[in-house]
């Protein structure tokens, strides 16, 4: 089958990449077939059982779409495929159906305004369902079609899973019992936990864990967790933050360049690498540092020289820094790198990803 990834418009790389980890992560096999104005349409074969814990992980993606056709974004084309649609492989004896409408932003000139911002599409298409000898029911229907446009295409789409965006708005930081600026929204994080292709029950460490964001986004999937911070109130904050969402984690005083676990012994680490003046904290190990860039790349060279070691063989670290120069220091680490990605927090603050495996 075809499905369709409505992916959020807030970063241009995040969600695609987002996506391909976690089908690698549910061991799915997949070929990618188009990606245009946010849409990405994979070939897959998905159980329901795989849908729902792909759709429960993903961050990053706002619907998962069968697609049932696809034509130009012309009016006759488009119903057309509507009416070509083997109805009988998706609605059965009893079941209602509704169509929507859903226009990407960028969508076309002004002479096609009236087809994409109108309903009248809308009732075109459902007239031919209803046609067909089903009933409408635009309030709670059994099966809702969506007719999806981009400049270039129509798909014809059964709609299988749509984000609750509450979930994420109910988490972010400031509503924890715990709250300290400048930490990842939870969107992003459960998008940098996906990165690292960590599964169910999997060792997951943070060795910056701060406030427990990361870490709570990887419980939430069901991963196994360690986290790290050389600050006692941070420990204390990111437990609070964890049973908040009834998870536990194994929280730990210490220092991320001495992490006290064996060699290969995580699956996957994520963490956001300290960067600001709060980073020269008293009793890190650092506090007599010459300076703090000097201090920044002591701590960055002996976290990575000992995330490479705690990682299991082909394990994925993924790294955010507030600098590009990261990439060329992961090399030296014996770390290969998959990916990159950047994003601006605001005018003054841009965060540079690496995705990072262990050879």
């Amino acid at each position: 089958m075809e499905l369709a990834f409505e992916l959020s418009g807030e970063h241009e790389t995040l969600p695609k990449s987002e996506v391909f980890a976690c089908l690698h992560a549910l061991s799915i096999s997949y070929a990618e077939k188009i990606f245009s104005e946010g849409i990405l349409v994979v070939d897959m074969q998905l159980s329901h059982e795989a849908l729902d814990t792909l759709s429960r992980r993903l961050g990053m993606t706002h619907c998962i779409y069968e697609v049932k056709g696809m034509s130009k974004p012309e009016e006759r084309e488009i119903l057309a495929v509507v009416k070509n649609a083997d109805m009988g492989n998706i609605m059965e004896q009893g079941h209602t159906f509704a169509v929507r409408v859903k226009v990407k932003s960028n969508f076309i000139s002004e002479e096609r305004k009236p087809l994409s911002l109108g309903r009248s599409l809308e009732r075109k298409a459902g007239e031919i369902i209803k046609r067909k000898g089903y009933k409408v029911n635009l309030t709670n229907p059994s099966k809702t079609f969506v007719l999806l446009l981009t400049n270039q295409t129509c798909f014809f789409c059964l709609l299988l899973h749509a984000t609750d965006k509450k979930q994420f708005e109910g988490r972010k930081p400031h509503l924890r019992p715990f709250f300290s600026p400048g930490v990842i929204q939870p969107k992003i994080a459960r998008a940098l936990v996906n990165l690292s292709g960590i599964k169910e029950r999997e060792l997951f460490l943070d060795p910056f864990c701060g406030t427990g964001g990361i870490l709570i986004e990887a419980g939430l999937i069901g991963a196994t967790l360690v986290g790290i911070d050389v600050q006692e109130k941070m420990v204390r904050g990111a437990e609070e933050n964890l049973e908040a969402y009834g998870l536990t984690g194994d929280l730990i005083i210490g220092d991320a360049s001495k992490i006290a676990l064996q060699d290969n012994s995580v699956d996957a680490v994520v963490t956001d690498m300290p960067y600001g003046r709060s980073s020269l904290i008293s009793g890190s190990g650092y506090f007599f540092a010459e300076s703090r860039a000097l201090f920044l790349e002591g701590l960055y060279q002996n976290t990575l020289n000992e995330v490479h070691r705690v990682l299991r063989t082909r394990g994925k670290a993924v790294i955010v820094s507030n600098s590009s120069s990261f990439y060329s220091l992961s090399h030296e680490y014996n770390f290969r790198i998959l990916e990159n990605h950047k994003y601006r927090v605001h005018k003054s603050l841009s965060r540079y990803i690496a995705v990072l495996e262990r050879e």
